[in-house]
């Protein structure tokens, strides 16, 4: 890493010295030092044990801790980079699902148009038939699809029989 060849020249830097000498965005720097202060490579006084990426300031001094001897053989420096990895991966399942819950109400509002009535299972079965090509759809998000359509009153409940459905035109 470009920040720990730094302390090669000299045993401590401020953070605004670090980024103008490395040219990094303050952005990743931020989660590069977290990762090495965490793992006690570097430190500096003016952090606290239980700091956060927020609580570094440009003009906070940071030191390499000299007599750093680790447990173990190799030391994993990417703890801080995790962390942001897991936010964008949640972020983006939660971006997929919300899709997929558009594509399968556009597959059913399809479907009822064509068909105008039909049961409730044969219509979870069709979806799942068209579907299958581009991703597999729960059953649970299916029908809160349906339940939604129906909120929205794109379908309505048989009044006599509960499991069909009819198309609101």
């Amino acid at each position: 890493m470009i920040v720990l060849l730094l302390f090669n020249e000299e045993l401590n830097w401020t953070v605004e010295q670090i980024k103008a000498k490395t040219q990094i965005k303050t952005e990743l720097l931020h989660q590069v030092l977290v990762s090495l202060l965490k793992s006690k490579i570097l430190f500096s006084k003016e952090i606290t044990e239980d700091f956060q990426d927020s609580n570094i300031k440009m003009n906070h001094k940071i030191e390499l801790t000299e007599d750093f001897i680790s447990e173990n053989l190799r030391v994993n420096l990417n703890v801080g980079l995790k962390s942001t990895k897991q936010k964008d991966l949640e972020y983006l399942n939660e971006s997929i699902d919300e899709d997929r819950k558009f594509v399968i109400q556009a597959a059913i509002v399809r479907i009822m148009k064509e068909r105008q009535n039909l049961k409730y299972s044969l219509l979870i079965k069709e979806i799942i038939e068209q579907l299958s090509l581009r991703f597999k759809p729960k059953v649970s998000l299916i029908k809160k699809c349906i339940d939604l359509l129906i909120e929205k009153e794109y379908l309505q409940r048989d009044v006599n029989d509960k499991d069909i459905l009819h198309y609101v035109t």
